[in-house]
C-alpha cells in the first residue's frame, strides 16, 4: 500500500533489513567484547559491551520507526507518521 507517496510495505522490509543488519553487528560486537575480556583487554571488552548498548538503541529506533509506519503513532521523540 502507497501512504504520501511511500510504498509502506516496502518500506517497512527495508526497516526490517536495516534491523537484520544492526542485530549481526550486535552479536559480533557481544563476541568480540567477551574474546577482549578473556583476553585480559578489559578496557576494550568495556568499550565493545558500550558499543553494543548502543546498538540495542539503534535496534529499539528502528521498531519504533517501523510502528510509526504500520499505525500512524508519534513516540517518544515527537516523530509522527500518519496513514492517510
Amino acid at each position: 500500500m502507497c501512504t504520501n507517496g511511500v510504498n509502506t510495505t516496502q518500506f517497512e522490509s527495508m526497516i526490517d533489513m536495516a534491523d537484520d543488519y544492526v542485530a549481526v553487528g550486535y552479536r559480533w560486537t557481544h563476541k568480540m567484547a567477551h574474546m577482549a575480556a578473556d583476553g585480559g583487554f578489559a578496557s576494550a571488552s568495556e568499550k565493545l559491551h558500550a558499543a553494543q548498548a548502543l546498538l540495542a538503541d539503534a535496534r529499539a529506533l528502528l521498531d519504533e520507526a517501523k510502528l510509526c509506519v504500520e499505525e500512524g503513532v508519534t513516540v517518544s521523540n515527537g516523530i509522527t507518521a500518519k496513514r492517510v
